[in-house]
């Protein structure tokens, strides 16, 4: 079994789908179910969100999810094309250093 984390980082490199339950605190205060296209885990950009970032299918856009409010995650498996821009080149040696690659859903 794979930490959410885990999860995150063999979804971001092999471009596929994760379904995650996700409690939203700041803008609804309940739970949605959402299919994402994990990118990165980690420090945004601006240095000010930590979290597990990627496109929700959702809502349509990037979104940085905080890993405490994810209550389940379920692999999907749908196949993306990564953002351009993406980040999840640099989970790339975290995957190497985990074995990730040999390790089945």
């Amino acid at each position: 079994m794979f930490t959410l984390q885990d999860a995150w980082i063999k979804a971001a490199v092999e471009h596929k789908t994760l379904r995650i339950w996700y409690y939203s605190t700041r803008t609804k205060g309940e739970i949605t179910v959402r299919e994402v296209e994990p990118d990165f885990l980690g420090l945004g950009h601006d240095g000010r969100n930590f979290g597990l970032w990627g496109i929700c299918r959702l809502r349509g856009g990037v979104r940085c999810f905080k890993e405490d409010s994810v209550h389940n995650w379920e692999y999907v498996g749908n196949s993306f094309t990564p953002n351009p821009r993406g980040r999840w080149r640099e989970l790339i040696p975290i995957y190497q250093q985990k074995g990730l690659a040999n390790k089945n859903w």
